[in-house]
């Protein structure tokens, strides 16, 4: 039986597992009806996120109620489950939304990974066995491999149905660069309202059928962290005429009196707590000796955005900008990938002032970085990609540097399409479309970024070899 055909058997029968389990299950024993989610995987460790859960499917109001209790992982080399090794068990609770992160470590490279939870109650009285779920590990340092991995930024509820899509790909790993939910479109003002718009967007079979064998990498934006075009220093009312998505599934009261937004540290926390994640937001792995990426942390670190442009003025903030540096030039992979939440080249809109790629803005701040790539001879095998912007586009700085943009997951997010004067940067691909980016490297050493519609159809293709 192939790793495909498996696969597939897994992610067609792990709704029906779902419910075939929830009718043997002891009373008052937690469920996964959010599924599981594998994340920051390298070559010998991955990290995984379960939440506990009353129920299999939402409720009324979209959210997933959460429940009490225990769970450990079983993981394993086979589909059957055989030889299994057990983490340490966990315990929920509602202060962090009943989510459970796990490190797995001591993992073989470039293996199939395949994991199960045991779930139990408060009372330890027996336990049940959830769906079998499954994850890559990246090949080794100097390992050559096929490599296949998808970008998305910008999602939303109509969004949803690219995900079987993209499943199709048969990707080895996912980066949501960001905007994965949108607070300030559904009135979210505290940690619970945060928690619940989780439960909306990731509670769907979906998602819990694509993550169900495909690790990710997430990001956090704007709008996930706070509000649009937010900053640490910001404070802005809130104006319930911007909630064109509807209230909140907790509080539909627009006028009540908390005007409000999630505090600095809320946003940040509440990310960390609902992806599989690491101790710094701004990380870096290696896939095998074809790909290294780099995911950048966008909002923790950065100046006010209302502040004059200047040399000082920094979205990535002092530490953050040393670190990308320094990793890059050690890196020896074939080809080196910076992912930012937010893009670097753009154009974007021109009364934006949130990014690198606004006059207003951070601009001094970027291009001193692609600058900075040049000087180094990096340009050959370094390239951006980026979410934040809501339609596609394949940008190039000085005829050097290259960025790709994933575009919104759907169309329902697509926006006005600026497009680059004459100066430094060209544009060979600008689409006004909803959809994702793929990116695949094959081990003659050439790597291709891919616009995929969100039927699947290719609408742009670049490739460039080393």
């Amino acid at each position: 039986m192939t790793r495909h055909f498996v696969i597939a058997i897994l992610r067609v029968s792990i709704i029906l597992t779902f419910f075939l389990t929830g009718h043997t299950a002891m009373a008052n024993t937690p469920l996964l009806g959010m599924g599981a989610k594998s994340g920051e995987v390298t070559s010998t460790s991955a990290n995984i996120s379960l939440r506990l859960t009353k129920s299999l499917g939402q409720a009324l109001n979209h959210s997933v109620p959460g429940q009490l209790g225990k769970a450990r992982i079983h993981y394993s080399l086979s589909p059957n489950m055989q030889s299994a090794q057990l983490s340490s068990w966990q315990s929920s609770a509602a202060e962090n939304d009943y989510y459970l992160q796990y490190k797995l470590t001591e993992l073989q490279a470039n293996t199939r990974y395949y994991y199960t939870a045991e779930l139990a109650n408060t009372e330890e009285k027996g336990s049940h066995m959830s769906a079998i779920f499954s994850f890559k590990t990246a090949p080794a340092q100097n390992q050559r491999e096929n490599i296949n991995f998808q970008v998305t930024t910008c999602q939303s509820a109509q969004g949803l149905p690219v995900y079987p899509v993209m499943q199709r790909q048969n990707p080895d790993f996912l980066v949501s660069a960001g905007d994965t939910v949108y607070y300030d479109k559904f009135d979210v003002r505290s940690k619970e309202e945060a928690f619940w718009l989780y439960q909306k967007e990731y509670g769907t079979p979906y998602t819990i059928n694509y993550f169900a064998n495909t690790s990710a990498y997430f990001m956090k934006d704007d709008h996930d962290y706070r509000y649009n075009d937010a900053d640490p220093y910001s404070n802005v009312e809130i104006n319930t005429k911007n909630y064109v998505w509807g209230p909140n599934g907790l509080n539909n009261n627009l006028d009540r009196s908390d005007k409000t937004w999630l505090t600095h540290e809320e946003g940040i926390e509440v990310f960390k707590q609902v992806f599989p994640s690491s101790d710094l937001p701004y990380r870096s792995f290696r896939w095998g000796k074809g790909i290294q990426i780099w995911l950048l942390e966008g909002r923790d670190y950065r100046s006010a955005n209302k502040e004059p442009d200047s040399p000082q003025k920094s979205i990535w903030g002092k530490q953050q900008t040393a670190w990308l540096k320094q990793t890059l030039l050690s890196s020896d992979a074939d080809f080196r990938i910076i992912v930012s939440p937010s893009p670097l080249i753009g154009p974007d809109k021109p009364h934006k002032r949130d990014n690198h790629a606004n006059v207003n803005g951070f601009m001094i701040e970027g291009r001193s970085f692609m600058d900075w790539m040049i000087e180094n001879n990096l340009v050959e095998n370094t390239f951006l990609v980026c979410g934040d912007r809501h339609w596609q586009y394949h940008s190039i700085y000085k005829d050097k540097v290259h960025e790709f943009c994933s575009g919104p997951t759907s169309q329902f997010q697509v926006q006005y399409v600026p497009k680059p004067t004459a100066g430094v940067i060209k544009q060979p691909y600008n689409g006004p479309t909803g959809g994702f980016l793929t990116v695949k490297y094959d081990t003659e050493k050439t790597v291709s970024f891919e616009h995929y519609g969100e039927t699947g159809k290719l609408l742009n293709k670049k490739t460039f070899s080393h």
